[in-house]
This record gives structure tokens, sequence and C-alpha cells, in this order.
């Protein structure tokens, strides 16, 4: 008999109560989660797909669209990023690209662009103000009734601003978000494992959002927004997670957020473990002080804007993120607490079906995104067996870490995502 065999025999031979005693933890928190996304998936399928008539796409036409682009040290990632907009399918009416105090000669190279025609406007900070400040600077020059949102070290489909601008013929929408992939996947394993992150999160998690319009977060690397929403709430705030913030703001408004599923944006993402944990570190310590600090009235039914599904939202994400994250030590110590030397064999199990749960989404994603080319699918799918593991317990572990340090020592107050006086500033402002 193998290792796998034993686990395997063991689930078989467990009855009802006995699967609730060992697995309660999935059962109650992981499998909801799942199940949840795809019965989303599997309603969405049915579903009408959305084209626009052909008033509608001369309405679209009729708007003007803005790109502003703010990067920090990016002057190799220039070309990638301008080239993907030369071929864009929809006209973009200026491009504005920012150079927040780079080193790397990045002025000097969007200067000669501006010369050359494919930039309108190149703009230099004298020193680095963070991207906030910098994106501010370029959403109060630019012209367009829609401010396209980017990074410099990114790359779009051709059809990208085209699908990203269409949820804007409904005038309730305030902003929108596009799809992102991994353009690095076969750099490393944890860029491998990331890939299969994004493709789950991405065809399952923001498409069953969207449809329960509960998408909280219109990316700064490719986000879409209506000039009068941002008129109405402000421009970003400084400091990190500035697109989350603005995107929680223009809910409260009233403003519905939207997910282009088919307008596709590629990033490279951290290759390494110091990297990747660096960045979930910051955006999960983001997340917390938003919306614990910033946005916790959410669960006043007193305030001035009660909105049942803002509060549903901020329960949702309670439940299957902060207490999924808490809980899931408790849970692993409580199996060697009871179980002694046989949780290992329960865990075996749990890892089985995290195996199983994940190879389900993973496919079901590819299958309704049919974005990715066979040949990315067969680099990344041995690390399917072990993505249970990479999203499972190192998120988890980096998450609680993140929490912790945000919750106690109000860490992002440090991130060196934008410089310390601005984060500091920022902090003192919102008290």
């Amino acid at each position: 008999m193998t290792d796998l065999d034993t686990p395997l025999v063991m689930l078989g031979q467990f009855d009802w109560a006995s699967w609730l005693a060992m697995f309660w933890f999935m059962i109650l928190l992981e499998i909801p989660r799942y199940t949840l996304s795809g019965v989303a998936i599997f309603i969405s399928s049915f579903r009408r797909k959305f084209s626009l008539t052909a008033a509608e796409k001369k309405s679209l036409d009729q708007l003007k669209i803005s790109v502003v682009i703010a990067g920090h040290n990016e002057a190799d990632a220039i070309e990638k990023c301008l080239g993907s907009l030369d071929e864009q399918t929809r006209r973009i009416d200026e491009i504005i690209f920012i150079d927040d105090g780079s080193t790397d000669g990045m002025r000097e190279i969007i200067n000669k662009y501006c010369q050359l025609g494919r930039i309108d406007i190149a703009l230099s900070n004298q020193v680095r103000s963070g991207k906030a400040a910098s994106c501010n600077l370029g959403f109060t020059i630019a012209k367009g009734d829609i401010i396209v949102n980017l990074d410099a070290d990114c790359s779009y489909d051709c059809d990208a601003i085209e699908k990203l601008i269409e949820p804007f013929i409904d005038p309730r929408v305030g902003a929108t978000t596009g799809a992102l992939g991994v353009r690095n996947f076969n750099c490393s394993a944890v860029t491998a494992h990331q890939a299969i992150e994004y493709i789950v999160s991405i065809g399952m998690g923001k498409r069953a959002l969207d449809m329960l319009n509960m998408v909280v977060c219109a990316s700064g690397a490719f986000g879409a927004f209506r000039r009068e929403a941002i008129n109405q709430v402000g421009l970003l705030a400084p400091g990190p997670g500035e697109d989350f913030d603005v995107t929680m703001r223009l809910r409260r408004c009233g403003w519905e957020i939207r997910f282009a599923a088919d307008s596709w944006c590629f990033t490279d993402t951290p290759a390494t473990l110091g990297a990747i944990i660096r960045q979930r570190r910051r955006w999960d310590r983001d997340t917390i002080r938003i919306r614990m600090r910033k946005f916790r009235d959410v669960f006043s039914p007193g305030r001035r804007r009660f909105s049942l599904l803002e509060t549903f939202e901020q329960v949702e994400w309670l439940i299957l993120n902060v207490l999924v994250t808490f809980v899931f030590p408790i849970y692993v110590a409580w199996l060697f607490l009871i179980f002694g030397g046989g949780a290992l064999y329960i865990l075996s199990c749990v890892a089985i079906v995290y195996l199983v749960l994940d190879a389900i989404g993973f496919f079901m994603a590819l299958a309704i995104c049919r974005r990715y080319d066979s040949s990315m699918v067969f680099v990344i799918l041995p690390y399917l067996l072990t993505f249970g593991l990479y999203n499972g317990i190192f998120m988890r572990c980096v998450r609680l870490y993140a929490y912790y340090e945000e919750w106690i020592y109000r860490a992002s107050t440090l991130d060196s995502y934008s410089p310390l006086r601005v984060s500091r500033q920022a902090h003192r402002v919102r008290g």
C-alpha cells in the first residue's frame, strides 16, 4: 500500500458523523466557497451573452477616452506597454504618462515617445511621490469622459480598452475592471502557482462577484473610471491601496462597479518567495485598514448611506477570508490535540479533497475564460498538485501575519510602496 492509499482508504471508512467531526473546517467554511463560485459559473453559462446594439456602440464611440499611466523605474517595460496600446481596436484620445521620480532614465524615454507622438502628455515628478499622487496628476489634466488607469509594466489584448469601456453604456456604472493574467507564468514555481490562482480567481471568483454586483476593486493595473463618478467621490487617496479605497468610495455613493471579463491585461508577477510575501502582506494590510478602519461603519444601519448589499459583501469577506484565516491554525492544532499522530492522515485526506476541488475549479475557469492556450496550461498543470499547499497553507500564513502586523502595529504606515512621508501623512489625515 502506498502513502497515498492510506488516506484514501480512510476516506472510504468514515461515516457522516466522523466526517463532520474531523473535517468540520472544510465542510463548514471551505466547500461552501467552492460551491458558490461553481453555482455562479453554472448559472452564467445560461445567460445571454452581452452584446451592444448599433445605437449603444455609437454612444460609446462618442465618449472620449483618456489613458493615464504612472510608473517608477519601469523604463524597460514602456515599449511593450505602448506597443499593446498602439494595437487597440478602440481609439484612445489621449495617453498621459507620468514618471514618478525614476532613476533609470524613464523620464527621458517618455519624453522621447512624446516627441514621436506615441504619448500625448509626458510628465515627471522631481521626487518620488507615490502612485496615487502621480495618477491624480494625470486624472486632473485628463480630458476624457472615461479615464483608464493602467500600469506601465503590463501589456493588453488588442480589444482590451474596447471591452473595458462597454459596461459604461449603463449610466449607473462608475468604474470597470478587466481580467488579469500572469505573463511570466513559466519563470518559476512561484509564478506558476500565481498563474493558477489568477485563472481561478478571475475565471470563477470575479465573475461570481460581478453577477452579485459585489466587485469591490477596480484594479490600479487595469481599471476605468467615469469622470463624473471621480468628480463626485474625489481623487485617489495617498498611500497604498488607492485602487481599493476609491472603489469602495464609489460603491458607497451608489455607483456600480463592473468586471469586464473579456478585457484582458497581462502582467509579470513576483517570481520569488520573498517578493510574493512582500506583495501579499501589503495587499492584505491595506484590505484590513480600508475595510475595518475606514469603512467599518458599513455595519451601522443608522448611517446616512446604509446599504444591505454593502453589509452583506463585508460579512462575506469576514467569513470567507478573515474567519477562515484565523480558524485554520486552530483547526490544525485541534486535530493534533484530539487525534495525535492520526491528524497527519486526516490532513492528508484534506489535501486530497483540496486537490479535487482545485482541479474542478481550475478546469471550469479555463473552460469559461477561453483565453489561455494549451502550451501555457501544460506548463502550469503539474503545479496544480501543490496548489492546495500554496493557496491553502502558505498564503493563509502570509495573510494571518499581515492581519496581525496591521491590526497591532498599523504596519501599512511604513510600507515602501509609497514614500514614507506620503504614507504617514495619509494616515494622519485619515486618523
